[in-house]
């Protein structure tokens, strides 16, 4: 019997919107609050709404070592895939955004032993600042509203600039 693949379902696991790659990486709340988090720990006062985005705004915010924080970034959107999945396929939903941040953490710990011994301390030093920030953040939440206060969008001149600044 050949195999039929069935069309998924588009709803976004986590906010019931339509899913797209930017959606679930950088669109959906639970992703701007993880970029946020993340923006807050590295003193950002904005998030990316996409890939193109991203490139912009880590070299503002995090100059140099692109080599490093493209693996974050890969870090950051494979552990949301893997929250999307388990909210998908196992019904474990999502308690806090810093879940996702703990996940790439430790995906950018064990990819740490593929780089050269000066850039696996930068991301183990990296990987151990924004643990410190995200259980910062977790233990201001406690108590407190789950909602977190996101940043602001980058501007306009950031969104469009093609990198030439």
């Amino acid at each position: 019997m050949p195999f039929s693949p069935r069309i998924g379902d588009p709803t976004c696991y986590f906010c019931n919107e339509n899913e797209s790659i930017d959606h679930l990486f950088f669109l959906c709340p639970i992703a701007k609050i993880t970029w946020g988090i993340i923006g807050f720990c590295f003193g950002a006062n904005s998030a990316p709404k996409n890939m193109q985005q991203y490139r912009f705004w880590i070299a503002k915010w995090l100059p140099g070592g692109n080599q490093m924080y493209t693996s974050g970034c890969a870090a950051i959107c494979w552990a949301i895939w893997k929250c999307r999945n388990r909210a998908c396929f196992d019904k474990k939903l999502l308690k806090h955004s810093c879940e996702i941040i703990t996940h790439a953490c430790s995906f950018l710990t064990n990819w740490a032993g593929l780089y050269n011994d000066v850039t696996h301390e930068r991301i183990l030093d990296g990987v151990q600042k924004l643990l410190a920030c995200a259980h910062g953040v977790l233990a201001t939440q406690q108590g407190a509203s789950p909602a977190l206060r996101l940043l602001p969008s980058p501007p306009e001149d950031e969104q469009d600039d093609g990198g030439n600044n």
